[in-house]
């Protein structure tokens, strides 16, 4: 298995784990609104599991060596890889498990609109143009395009501090009677 297919599956088993977790504790349900800290861990997760692939890269190849492209390759393998398992895992997470998401984010939604001082009106035009890019499909669509350009944008920057010139191998010098010192005379 390559290294950011298998860093890909990683980090895509930790957002799966995260989204589940997130549904089992309420943080998709009734406590929706109050989840800021809880969010914040799948961009914890795609740093950590970014830098650790893109040094692992380094430390596979033959000279120990990684080019910036390099990095910001792996990088981008990784989210590519992570985001299309994650996403097809979002779908079917909120078509068949957490089928009322919609639900409970227009509520919450609804209370931050009403504060602000919006109308019905306004707000049940809001919520229709919400309620398209919550439906399972364009959420996951939505969320591969940003998870990769989230991720590349990491990887871009983490490049920078890993990228590395390779080791420099001498072959060892052989030597021959023609080259070894010869003592001075002797008078």
């Amino acid at each position: 298995m390559n290294t950011p297919f298998f860093y890909g599956l990683v980090l895509a088993l930790v957002l799966i784990v995260h989204n589940l977790l997130g549904f089992f504790l309420g943080f998709q349900t009734d406590k929706i609104g109050h989840a800021m800290a809880y969010n914040l861990i799948p961009i914890v997760a795609y740093a950590v599991i970014l830098w650790l692939s893109i040094k692992a890269v380094s430390e596979e190849a033959k000279d120990k060596g990684l080019s910036y492209g390099k990095g910001v390759l792996t990088g981008f393998l990784v989210s590519l890889y992570a985001s299309a398992i994650s996403s097809v895992y979002g779908f079917i997470h909120f078509t068949f498990i957490n089928t009322s998401y919609a639900d409970y984010q227009i509520d919450a939604l609804r209370r931050v609109w009403a504060a602000k001082g919006m109308q019905e009106v306004q707000m049940a035009t809001a919520e229709k143009f919400s309620r398209f890019f919550m439906s399972p499909a364009i959420s996951s669509i939505g969320s591969f395009f940003a998870m990769v350009i989230l991720a590349t944008l990491i990887s871009l920057i983490f490049a920078i501090f890993l990228k590395r010139k390779p080791i420099e191998t001498f072959p060892e010098a052989a030597v021959t009677e023609d080259a070894s010192p010869t003592p001075p005379p002797v008078v």
